[in-house]
């Protein structure tokens, strides 16, 4: 945040914010601790007595900084329209530095390997590092079923082909999540889409850049406009974290980027006879980078409604988050664990034998809460469910 312009536009946006308060309530740590710190207006005048000089960094004003979420559900509700994660994002470059974990949790490889590892070793010592304790119940949480698919072009099933889209794998997705992935590339060749999976493209650079290190996360930025040609009708990916990032890339994508469940329901042409009933109940999770950042609730809720006989329940607090976080749920587990409580309560109450949310932090962490609650429930990304009722 050293660049002149940076800082000027910086200044600008802080005095967008008038102090009305309105996101307190709002605010999932504000709500924990009720501490001004601990709010985004409180935030807010913190990042701007630092960058008029008022304030010196130390570690109580790098805390309250740090533990902000990056929900963003302030800025839903924010009358005066304040960019807040903008905001705390540059105000973490300024601080850039204090997050030793963002590089771990973003390289594939270690991923892959770490969740083969934790699926084949079932405890692990909690001292003296506890976050790869915690990191060891994440990688158990989810199933290791399938794969990601691989790199390669795959074709379209339909008969009538619609055009050429790339799937964007991301790290802890292409870990995790390989059923999903695999559901996902599945519901566009049977829509009619070419899809390309390229080589070359990388994790999409959040962690790096709520993390504050700008620099890693441009050069992922650009690995992936590279990977990703011009020629496609879009990118597409499955995680909503993710894609919040990849919508922000400056320059973006030249095909530009979708979230699954929105392209699916938008540009995907698919009906109700496209699958076959599903006479249970099922509970949608609804990611707050989903429905803060994308407006966009509507989407997966639009898709699941073409799988006849099927009860969708909504579960969780609109908007709020479940204390995933990026790696927010390694570094501060027992805020974590906080945040998710209500939404493991009530799906213990429930009942329910399978919960749908549509990004991987989330999937992991309450995929990890329901089995700290001694209950099976199955933790699937919409379009699993959708591939699974898929007819032929």
């Amino acid at each position: 945040m050293r660049d002149p312009e940076v800082l000027k536009t910086v200044k600008t946006e802080l005095d967008r914010c008038v102090k009305c308060g309105m996101c307190l309530a709002e605010c999932p740590t504000y709500r924990l601790e009720a501490n001004e710190n601990e709010s985004p207006r409180g935030r807010l005048a913190l990042i701007e007595g630092l960058v008029h000089g008022h304030l010196d960094r130390d570690e109580r004003l790098v805390s309250h900084l740090d533990h902000c979420l990056g929900c963003r559900r302030c800025e839903r509700v924010c009358p005066s329209q304040v960019r807040y994660g903008y905001l705390i994002d540059e105000a973490r470059n300024l601080l850039s530095g204090h997050n030793r974990w963002a590089g771990l949790v973003q390289n594939p490889s270690l991923l892959r390997w770490g969740t083969k590892l934790a699926h084949a070793i079932p405890t692990v010592f909690s001292a003296p590092i506890a976050p790869l304790h915690r990191l060891h119940g994440m990688a158990r949480a989810l199933p290791a079923d399938q794969t990601a698919p691989a790199p390669g072009e795959y074709p379209p099933l339909s008969a009538k082909p619609r055009g050429r889209v790339g799937l964007f794998l991301g790290c802890a997705s292409a870990a995790q999540q390989g059923a999903a992935l695999n559901s996902a590339l599945r519901l566009l060749q049977h829509t009619g889409y070419t899809v390309t999976i390229p080589a070359g493209s990388h994790c999409c650079g959040a962690l790096s850049q709520h993390s504050g290190d700008s620099v890693s996360a441009a050069a992922l930025a650009g690995k992936n406009r590279e990977a990703f040609d011009d020629q496609l009708s879009a990118v597409v990916s499955i995680a909503s974290g993710c894609g919040n990032h990849l919508d922000s890339y400056d320059p973006p994508l030249a095909a530009g980027h979708q979230d699954i469940c929105r392209f699916l329901l938008e540009r995907g042409g698919l009906r109700e006879n496209d699958f076959l009933p599903l006479q249970t109940q099922v509970f949608l999770h609804t990611p707050c980078s989903v429905e803060n950042v994308y407006r966009g609730g509507g989407w997966a809720r639009g898709l699941l409604a073409l799988i006849g006989d099927l009860d969708v329940q909504e579960i969780g607090e609109t908007g709020q988050c479940c204390g995933a976080a990026g790696d927010y749920m390694l570094r501060y587990p027992d805020t974590a664990d906080r945040l998710r409580k209500p939404i493991v309560e009530a799906l213990v109450a429930a009942k329910g034998p399978i919960l749908l949310t549509s990004n991987i932090g989330c999937a992991m962490q309450l995929a990890d809460g329901m089995r700290e609650a001694g209950r099976e429930t199955q933790v699937l990304h919409p379009v699993e469910l959708l591939a699974r009722q898929l007819r032929g």
